[in-house]
């Protein structure tokens, strides 16, 4: 690469903090006084997230009982629309924050709300005891559809919310639904469900391994779920480095 590493690493750790790419560009132009395009801030974004993500799938998370889904809307640019919205659903665990699943659907109905749920299966050799979710419809074929079993102590894992108030809730997917919107603020749109679906799976890598998570006492819910990945000191340059030997 042209740029060292130091310099790939802030990038894509300022651009999960919210940073637009323009004030990414210029705060290393001030600071590191190396100038970059945003089309290059672009390419690494998509070439390193690519490569972190082929790896943290090789892993299984070692994840409680208790699951939480939800769904917040993204804005993709689309021809011919004004205003034209898809849907990125969250499966967290927990016990350990640990992201489980961030899928990208165009509408909400049943057959996407399994799409995040089998996602969820397929990281953890655990079935959940309840999976909380809000009122939406869809859930409730969905999570009966994925893990119902007639043989299980707790046949339907589903918990259904009345409201906000009442636990047990769906606080702490509110919570990540922010760090997401961190992120999305800043940008006008995604110029393709593809491009969203590149920037879901960035996010979970950034949430489960970079990121230190406050409930957590500080640790990362990679930490948490018992992956065996030791990230120390600058955790991009790190996983990028593990990554990019497996």
């Amino acid at each position: 690469m042209k740029f060292n590493p130091k310099v790939i690493t802030l990038t894509l750790d300022l651009y999960f903090k919210g940073v637009s790419q323009r004030k990414i560009a210029d705060h290393l132009k001030q600071f590191e006084s190396v100038e970059v395009t945003q089309p290059t801030i672009l390419i690494w974004i998509k070439k390193y997230l690519k490569l972190l993500g082929g790896y943290s799938e090789k892993y299984k998370a070692d994840v409680g009982n208790i699951w939480h889904s939800d769904e917040t809307t993204i804005f993709i640019k689309k021809d011919g629309e004004k205003k034209y919205y898809q849907w990125i659903w969250n499966v967290m665990d927990a016990k350990t924050r640990y992201l489980l699943a961030c899928q990208v659907t165009e509408t909400r109905f049943v057959k996407d709300a399994r799409k995040p749920l089998r996602a969820a299966k397929g990281v953890t050799n655990v079935r959940p005891d309840a999976i909380v979710t809000d009122g939406l419809q869809a859930y409730k074929e969905a999570v009966k559809a994925e893990f119902y079993d007639h043989e299980a102590f707790i046949q339907n894992p589903h918990i259904r919310l009345k409201d906000f108030e009442t636990k047990p809730n769906n606080n702490i997917l509110e919570r990540l639904n922010g760090t997401f919107r961190e992120r999305t603020k800043v940008m006008r749109s995604f110029d393709s469900a593809l491009g969203a679906e590149d920037f879901a799976a960035g996010m979970q890598t950034y949430y489960n391994y970079i990121r230190p998570h406050q409930g957590i006492n500080g640790m990362t819910p990679a930490q948490m779920a018992n992956i065996p990945i030791n990230l120390m000191g600058n955790r991009w340059e790190t996983m990028i480095g593990l990554a990019a030997t497996k």
